[in-house]
């Protein structure tokens, strides 16, 4: 008898201490005390025989797989898990409002996009109604020429014999002119050819428009994100310049401060440090649009270098030094040009600029060696100038270059415009952009100096 008293106790000692356990594990799941890993992971696995239990803790295994890997083991319990839901259907309208903020400038744009095609459509229109006429009249013209001509050939004939020779002569020179003409014809068109080619693949591109927006700004403002990256072939190390938001005109905006992309994060999303701070009444806000006239998505700006070109006033060619400041600011060298019109590279019409060194001087007599070959160079480096118009590749003297090129430590520094340098423009600001700077603000605030955009330089860290 006292062994079965025994055995009974030693059941209800047992059936007391797993109510107990089960009692403890009831109150971790409502977030009294904290539940340890091993007994997390044992609820998965719960073979206790008692059918309410483990159908409790099944349940409770479901419920918080809702918060996701990130959540520690110890703070899966239900007073957590309506506070989880609501930051996440709280993050989810915060990515909502901004996909639809950008879908609003997407729309934006294409209205632009469209209004412009349509200004197109419509000169083109003109200049096909202009054509026909002028082809109305050349028709008309041609034919009182031929009636005329029909009166004229009488008289001709009488004169034919006599004129033989002299007419034999003059054929001979003019199917000569012909020829160079139909010769100098083939090439134009294959120019244009080659022209129009290109200008279709530059068009979707839109080179002399911003490349990106400022989608986030970071903290105090030294740090922003933008939308470009990886699928944009977008590298750290490259500066863009801020421009607002509100303008529409490139070569006339107002860089209000400089940016370089410090790090990758994602295919349209990197994280840039601001180099040059706006001043305080002109603050970096999404929606700022970036500009880099030497760098644009999924391609590389290609320059050519023609004659002597010297940068330093020590009147010898610096052709290395520019080559490397060129590669430094994010573009190529696509072409270097000799004085003896030698092209080492490519010279076609993808190539952006073509940089011409200064002219040698040449004397009225040319009566010297020097002189002789002062003119050689200035023939061939005409030239080559030809061969640069006919591509559509854009000249520029190398002092706009320098514009574009900050020293010669590599650094970059680029006005906007495709030739414009950092004097052109005035420190006026834009008429569209609106101060966001209080009547009331103290002066301290307004006398800000340190590392301020004062011109239209992207600067450099």
């Amino acid at each position: 008898e006292n062994a079965a008293m025994e055995e009974r106790l030693s059941s209800f000692q047992n059936e007391a201490r797993t109510k107990e356990e089960q009692a403890i594990m009831m109150k971790s799941m409502l977030g009294v005390g904290t539940m340890s890993a091993a007994q997390f992971e044992s609820l998965s696995q719960s073979s206790s025989g008692d059918p309410d239990m483990e159908l409790i803790e099944k349940n409770f295994m479901r419920d918080m797989a809702l918060l996701g890997p990130t959540v520690e083991d110890q703070d899966r319990n239900y007073p957590n898990l309506p506070s989880y839901l609501v930051n996440a259907i709280r993050s989810l309208n915060d990515n909502y409002g901004q996909a639809r903020d950008e879908a609003t400038l997407i729309r934006t744009q294409a209205d632009a996009d469209i209004n412009n095609a349509k200004i197109a459509q419509a000169q083109a229109e003109k200049n096909r109604d202009d054509e026909t006429k002028k082809l109305e009249s050349e028709r008309s013209q041609f034919g009182e020429d031929r009636e005329r001509m029909k009166v004229d050939t009488g008289e001709m004939l009488d004169k034919l014999n006599i004129n033989v020779a002299d007419m034999t002569a003059y054929r001979t020179l003019k199917s000569n002119e012909i020829s160079q003409l139909n010769r100098r014809s083939g090439q134009l068109l294959a120019t244009v050819d080659s022209q129009k080619q290109e200008l279709t693949r530059l068009r979707s591109d839109r080179f002399e428009s911003v490349q990106g927006l400022v989608s986030y700004v970071v903290g105090d403002g030294k740090v922003v994100q933008i939308n470009l990256g990886s699928g944009d072939a977008l590298r750290p190390g490259v500066t863009f310049g801020i421009i607002d938001g509100n303008e529409t005109r490139l070569k006339d905006a107002r860089i209000k401060a400089s940016i370089q992309v410090t790090k990758i994060l994602g295919e349209h999303l990197a994280q840039a440090q601001v180099v040059a701070v706006p001043e305080i009444q002109y603050p970096i806000i999404p929606g700022d649009k970036i500009y880099s006239p030497f760098w644009a998505p999924g391609r590389t700006v290609k320059i050519a270098l023609a004659g002597d070109i010297d940068i330093d006033g020590d009147n010898r060619p610096d052709t290395d030094a520019l080559v490397g400041m060129i590669k430094a600011a994010g573009a190529t060298v696509a072409a270097i040009v000799d004085n003896n019109g030698e092209i080492d590279g490519t010279l076609d019409s993808s190539v952006r600029f073509l940089v011409v060194g200064d002219a040698p001087t040449v004397s009225q007599t040319l009566d010297t060696e020097k002189d002789a070959r002062a003119k050689a160079i200035l023939e061939k480096i005409g030239e080559i100038k030809e061969q640069a118009i006919e591509k559509g590749i854009t000249i520029i003297p190398a002092y706009k270059l320098q514009d574009y090129l900050r020293a010669i430590n590599d650094s970059l520094t680029t006005p906007l415009g495709s030739a414009a340098r950092a004097e052109d423009f005035g420190v006026e600001r834009s008429k569209n952009m609106k101060s966001s700077l209080p009547n009331d603000l103290s002066e301290m605030y307004k006398m800000q100096k340190d590392g301020v955009q004062r011109n239209n330089e992207i600067v450099r860290p």
